[in-house]
């Protein structure tokens, strides 16, 4: 996963992050890696509930530790209207970094349609 230039200026952001994703630990690294200093970091379960009694306790440590709060693209679009502008996100995308290689292994998988061929 790379994350995707916004113009945002990550280095020395005091943040606070939560992610519901299969592995929070890789994007409070990523968010580390442009230099935001993690003052608190919340690992969800992967599709975690959102309930508002969560999102109110993050709200408040998040204030409390002056930190801004900063999530993933997917927690994002699950956040109620009232906190989206509390929250910055991270865009990442991902980057196979050999198309080519991973074509050639995704045509060597597929199965043709009967009386069709592959792709080329």
């Amino acid at each position: 996963l790379k994350p995707m230039p916004t113009g945002m200026p990550w280095q020395g952001l005091r943040a606070m992050a939560f992610a519901g994703i299969a592995r929070p630990e890789r994007f409070f690294a990523t968010l580390e890696s442009l230099g935001v200093t993690l003052l608190a970091r919340h690992g969800l379960a992967d599709h975690a509930k959102l309930s508002p009694a969560l999102l109110k306790r993050l709200d408040r440590e998040a204030h409390h530790l002056a930190a801004q709060l900063v999530t993933t693209e997917k927690d994002a679009a699950r956040l109620p209207a009232n906190m989206r502008s509390k929250c910055l996100v991270l865009p990442v995308r991902l980057d196979f970094g050999d198309a080519d290689g991973l074509s050639a292994l995704l045509r060597g998988h597929l199965t043709p349609p009967p009386g069709g061929r592959r792709p080329s």
